[in-house]
């Protein structure tokens, strides 16, 4: 043999199997028959999860012969690689893959990828860093919003959580771009945008007293009273008054004592502004045709009626926000000049350039037609006036008569005779006394029930007066002229011995004749009109005897006023004017219409 080549060994061979020789079976094939045709169940468990260790142990007692002591150590750690390789793709454990070179290699391939985009990471992260924390602040402020229950001092019931991840556009609809704060501003999360909503909706229905917890009302005027110090328009006594009204209304349902009194007191009204909202028309549902000749509320509900020249008597149920027609009534041979409400609220008396007039009941829809007054032959009632005790009516007559006839029989009752022609009556509150002012501008003052004259006295500067008020505690008398002027007169006019009254104010705001001139219920509004120059209409701080400087405005849409009311508790505003339309505010000083 060569010297330079190595000498063979002999290797120990293998025996020969025998298929079916159970054996020659190595213990791998007998576990194996073991677990798929059944054996000892209990070594088969103790066996299983060192399936490794074990084929290792044997590997290890194998007897390999190699040509030399080199080569068979390369061959036998060749074997043990591909025997690791193997048996870690084949096996694995409970506790987790086994970590083979080729894996830890990879881990530290990713670990030094991983340092190396840390600084572009880091730098991303600053970036978005104040951003995310200006959201995570939003979030925070939304949330305590919700927890502090939106400002009702409770928590709500259920909570949306997608609120704080919804992104509302306040540019994508003509409707929400009112909700901006900022005119640039646009995207907003959804809890801010409910916010925003509230508050608008509460700028146009405000929350009443009685809607408000009292430890929030008290809260809300420690901070209106920090913020104004001492400038704020209201006293010491008023804020008390107001106060002790307020917890009355909190309170009202838990007694039956003195509701009725409570409710009659009333909070003194602020004398420099008047806060007043616009709401719909109140005839929208149905404009009349003509000019409106006549708005009254109903006496005891929120009812509104408009007459006019299109010979239409209509009624509305005034809410603010729809205000229903409830029914019309078509006159077909009299355009209505003056309509009226009889004090119970079932009846309304329509007159216009007729020697006859109209009585319309509500709840049955009649009409019943007087044809005239026995014993007078005026050809036009159009004039007229109800007494508040609801059993007289005085129709303007010619030559200086007042006609009283009975609202039960329709019959005469006596005549009231004036020296001059007679332009405008009212009555006291009980009915008992009516007064009425002619051209010259002598005020007489009548006992309904001895049917004569009580006292008269002289209106101050006399030029034509037009028309006249009583207030209904009867603290205020009014009586406006041609040129415009209105005077304020109080209860010295009742005095027998003075007959000529000096007037507490003379208000010079209008600059025609005034055509109408009424009192709220609680005498601290009067309202003055005229109809012969547009946007002549004012409201009166009747405490202090002064104009309201906030309300109406230049862009107030008054046109020619015709006729105006207050609702029975003045919450309401109705101004009618020569378009047809019914102009409805609120007066949110009054708690209730």
């Amino acid at each position: 043999m060569p010297a330079n080549k190595p000498e063979r060994k002999k290797v120990k061979s293998a025996p020969k199997t025998v298929l079916g020789d159970r054996s020659q079976k190595d213990e791998t094939e007998r576990d194996l028959e073991a677990l798929v045709f059944g054996g000892d169940a209990d070594d088969m468990w103790n066996k299983a999860g060192h399936e490794l260790s074990d084929e290792e142990a044997a590997f290890d007692e194998d007897e390999v012969e190699v040509y030399d002591e080199n080569e068979n150590q390369k061959e036998a750690d060749d074997q043990q690689v591909c025997w690791n390789v193997l048996n870690a793709q084949l096996f694995y454990f409970d506790s987790g893959p086994l970590a083979t070179p080729s894996d830890q290699a990879n881990e530290e391939e990713a670990d030094e990828d991983a340092e190396d985009a840390s600084g572009d990471e880091q730098i991303e992260s600053d970036a978005e860093t104040d951003d995310t924390e200006e959201s995570e602040d939003e979030v925070d402020r939304l949330k305590r919003v919700q927890v502090d229950g939106y400002g009702y001092g409770r928590k709500p019931a259920w909570e949306d959580q997608d609120d704080f991840s919804l992104q509302v556009s306040l540019v994508d609809a003509n409707r929400t771009k009112k909700l901006r704060e900022t005119e640039d501003e646009d995207i907003i999360s959804g809890v801010e945008y409910e916010q925003r909503l509230r508050r608008q909706f509460e700028k146009v229905n405000p929350v009443p007293s009685w809607a408000t917890i009292p430890s929030l009302r008290q809260a809300k005027k420690r901070r209106s009273k920090a913020v104004e110090g001492s400038d704020s328009e209201y006293s010491d006594e008023e804020e008390q008054h107001s106060d002790f009204e307020e917890d009355d209304d909190v309170h009202m349902m838990r007694s039956t004592h003195g509701i009725l009194d409570k409710r009659r007191t009333s909070r003194k009204l602020p004398q420099k502004d008047l806060s007043i909202i616009r709401l719909k028309n109140a005839n929208q549902m149905n404009y009349s045709q003509s000019v409106i000749s006549t708005v009254q509320f109903h006496p005891n509900s929120q009812v509104m009626m408009t007459a006019g020249l299109d010979k239409t008597l209509r009624l509305f149920q005034i809410d603010g926000k729809v205000n229903h027609k409830i029914q019309s009534v078509y006159f077909q041979d009299m355009p209505i000049h003056r309509a009226a409400f009889h004090p119970d609220g079932d009846h309304i008396v329509a007159t216009g350039r007729r020697k006859y007039f109209y009585i319309y009941d509500v709840q049955s829809g009649s009409v019943d037609k007087s044809s005239g007054i026995w014993g007078r032959e005026d050809r036009s009632l159009e004039q007229f006036s109800i007494s508040p005790c609801g059993n007289y009516i005085a129709f303007l007559g010619r030559d200086g008569y007042i006609i009283l006839i009975s609202f039960k029989t329709k019959q005469w009752i006596a005549n009231l005779k004036m020296n001059s022609s007679v332009h405008s009556v009212d009555w006291s509150a009980d009915g008992k006394y009516i007064w009425g002012v002619g051209i010259d501008g002598e005020v007489y003052q009548w006992d309904v029930g001895q049917r004569a004259c009580v006292h008269r006295w002289m209106d101050d500067g006399a030029f034509k007066p037009s028309v006249m008020a009583v207030s209904h505690n009867e603290d205020y008398y009014a009586v406006g002229s041609k040129s415009g002027v209105v005077n304020v007169y109080g209860r010295d006019v009742l005095r027998t011995d003075l007959f000529n009254p000096t007037p507490l104010k003379a208000l010079g705001n209008l600059t025609t004749r005034v055509n109408e001139i009424k009192f709220n219920h609680d005498s601290q509004l009067m309202g003055i009109s005229s109809n012969r120059k547009k946007d002549q209409f004012r409201l009166v701080h009747l405490p202090s005897l002064t104009v309201f400087s906030n309300w109406p405005t230049a862009a107030t849409p008054l046109s020619y006023v015709s006729s105006f009311d207050f609702s029975p508790r003045s919450g309401y505003l109705a101004i009618g004017n020569d378009k047809g339309r019914v102009l409805l505010y609120r007066l949110n000083h009054y708690p209730s219409a």
